[in-house]
């Protein structure tokens, strides 16, 4: 790779980043300029790699499912792996926080939206499978459930500090896997 290829791989990242730290504080409608200056390069800069919004948003989503993948391939060898991934979201708030609102720039039924729940479900299948299989899940669990699951996790947003949503984030999983009853 050449110096100039990795400096264009590097502006992208830094892209990706700033969008992930920007529309956690600003939401997904954030103008694009905070996230040009959040990531010190010029908007050519910006264009070159995204067209607009939309790819934006779409980079962001297929960089959220590698990092599910990953998590997901860690958890596979325990029976209690969906259990694990879940908890793990506790830790992986900022990524999961930037793209709850997805839904505000493109649409469910986008074909690109569609192959990525697909591949979301194809992800999570198997560690759903599996913790049905040793009866720590429910049987009627699926992983069109997940979007709940991290609805969920979505009130720790209401705390102002990262601390705060982090301990909002380990109460609903509390909840979600031990229930509200004594």
């Amino acid at each position: 790779m050449s110096v100039r290829q990795e400096r264009a791989a590097q502006n992208r990242e830094e892209l990706l980043s700033a969008a992930l730290q920007i529309f956690r504080r600003h939401g997904i409608n954030a103008p694009l300029q905070l996230i040009i200056d959040e990531a010190q390069v010029g908007r050519a800069t910006f264009y070159r790699n995204f067209a607009d919004r939309r790819e934006l948003v779409l980079a962001l989503m297929e960089q959220a499912l590698n990092r599910l993948e990953r998590h997901a391939q860690n958890y596979a060898e325990f029976p209690d792996g969906f259990i694990r991934l879940i908890q793990n979201h506790i830790h992986n708030l900022p990524y999961l926080t930037a793209l709850m609102e997805y839904w505000r720039v493109i649409s469910r039924e986008d074909p690109a939206m569609v192959a990525i729940y697909a591949r979301r479900d194809a992800i999570l299948q198997p560690l759903i499978d599996t913790a049905i299989q040793h009866q720590i899940c429910r049987p009627d669990l699926s992983a069109k459930d997940y979007a709940m699951i991290t609805a969920i996790l979505r009130a720790s947003l209401q705390g102002i500090t990262e601390r705060d949503q982090h301990d909002l984030a380990e109460r609903a999983v509390d909840l979600l896997l031990n229930g509200i009853r004594a």
